[in-house]
């Protein structure tokens, strides 16, 4: 055989085995690229409501994506959106009012963080809850101040979201804390827990938080005390909801048992956020994962019972992630 012959198939040989393992390995790595879905959630607390609510999101995705691995680590309210903003992890859960405040640099945000992006509604509504001990001598916030009570108030640490909901109420109203205090009352930045404590013991009258309805904390407090709650009236809704980013919400009268009628209140749905420049078919397969777990996650927290395919893209005024609007578009959810 001819020399040239022999090289030439020896050559095509080689050509095409190379190929093969190149075609395989090719294969292999799609398949691995496909299964494997890495990614970081921050929550809430160690074993806080909102470190399950991120957990069920990762657990959700797992359910989805054979051999995804998704951390889920803690982090707070107000932290969450400037680490997501600043890119130190892909994912968080906020408030969306708390959301907003530093997507457009507003109070506590020192400057714009416009970065964030809003993926999905994770528990629809946190309603703000004014309760104060059932023995107080007025009934509505309009004769608490006319009176000029004294109150002893709690409020969530400073520049948390829960204070800074109290205090534009209270502003809405036209006082400050400077009044209550000018009035012989008293302002404390104080847990919810730690709250309850101090109002069980009448060292505090009345405390202000956005949480769930039912809340934990209120349920296990009206248990070893009589309690009532405060409404708040049209026009401060509409101010504290134009202000904060917040909605009109109602508290239903069955939340607690010492409720006798509805509760005119605000409130703001917690979400998951992303940074902008996380790749859109992974956001996509996030928004697709919730979507398409809604029965478990129901499972995970009571919280969950709640979020439904009429809810989940209401995420307030962040703009949307361009992989959750792509979702959410094929679904019909949005125009």
């Amino acid at each position: 055989m001819n020399k040239t012959i022999v090289i030439a198939i020896i050559f095509g040989f080689v050509f095409l085995t190379a190929c093969e393992k190149d075609n395989e390995q090719e294969a292999k790595g799609a398949v691995q690229s496909e299964a494997t879905f890495h990614t970081t959630i921050v929550g809430g607390r160690v074993g806080g409501a909102w470190s399950v609510f991120a957990e069920g999101i990762a657990e959700s995705i797992r359910r989805e994506h054979e051999g995804a691995i998704i951390t889920v680590e803690p982090g707070g309210i107000v932290e969450n959106p400037l680490t997501v903003a600043t890119g130190t992890v892909p994912y968080g859960l906020s408030y969306a009012m708390t959301s907003y405040a530093a997507y457009s640099g507003d109070e506590p945000y020192d400057q714009p963080y416009e970065d964030i992006r809003s993926v999905s509604v994770v528990i629809p509504a946190n309603y703000y809850q004014f309760i104060v001990a059932a023995d107080v001598y007025y009934d509505s916030f309009e004769e608490m101040i006319k009176q000029k009570a004294p109150i002893r108030l709690a409020v969530d640490q400073k520049g948390a979201a829960g204070e800074i909901i109290t205090r534009n109420i209270l502003e809405a109203y036209g006082i400050s804390y400077g009044d209550i205090i000018s009035w012989g009352g008293s302002i404390d930045y104080l847990s919810g827990s730690k709250t309850f404590e101090m109002m069980a013991d009448n060292r505090i009258d009345a405390s202000g938080d956005a949480v769930s309805a039912p809340s934990s904390d209120i349920i296990e407090a009206s248990t070893l005390m009589r309690l009532k709650m405060l409404e708040l009236n049209g026009k401060v809704i509409e101010r504290v909801s134009e202000k904060l980013g917040m909605d009109a919400g109602t508290i239903n009268a069955t939340a607690y048992p010492f409720l006798e009628e509805d509760v005119a209140t605000v409130s703001t749905p917690a979400i998951l956020i992303a940074h902008k420049d996380v790749p859109e078919e992974d956001v996509y397969q996030m928004t697709k994962a919730i979507y398409e777990n809604f029965d478990y996650l129901r499972t995970v927290h009571k919280e969950f019972n709640s979020l439904s395919e009429d809810n989940m893209m209401k995420v307030g005024n962040v703009p949307l992630h361009p992989g959750a609007e792509k979702f959410f578009r094929e679904k019909g959810m949005l125009p």
